[in-house]
């Protein structure tokens, strides 16, 4: 049951959204039809209407239902506010503890026995 709804409610959209394109493939299913019974020129083919103005009839009653059903809705405008504040990384001043240390500025050589460079082997 649940499926079902679902379906019928995907379709009555659908069918809202492309309801210009259905009435034309309506008219292009029935263009014979529409030509000789209901054009409104039937009876002056030498304006070659065949069941045009009934489509552009059909269009313009479509297109009247569409804004009579949209004067009610409301319309929103979306904008985006970064309204998340920012990640302040520093402490504040009162947290932060100075703290100092007396470090001997002369390194007089660097220390060969930890760093050295890479020795070829020999095979």
């Amino acid at each position: 049951m649940k499926y079902f709804l679902v379906m019928c409610i995907s379709l009555g959209l659908l069918l809202q959204n492309f309801s210009k394109s259905l009435i034309v493939m309506q008219f292009q299913a029935q263009q014979s039809y529409i030509a000789k019974v209901l054009c409104e020129n039937r009876s002056k083919p030498e304006m070659h209407c065949n069941g045009k103005c009934y489509l552009k009839k059909k269009l313009d009653r479509d297109t009247r239902q569409e804004k009579s059903s949209n004067m009610g809705k409301e319309r929103f405008e979306v904008m985006f506010v970064n309204a998340i504040p920012t990640l302040q990384l520093d402490a504040p001043d009162e947290m932060l503890q100075h703290s100092s240390f007396y470090c001997n500025p002369l390194i007089v050589s660097p220390v060969y026995s930890i760093f050295h460079p890479p020795q070829p082997q020999v095979c």
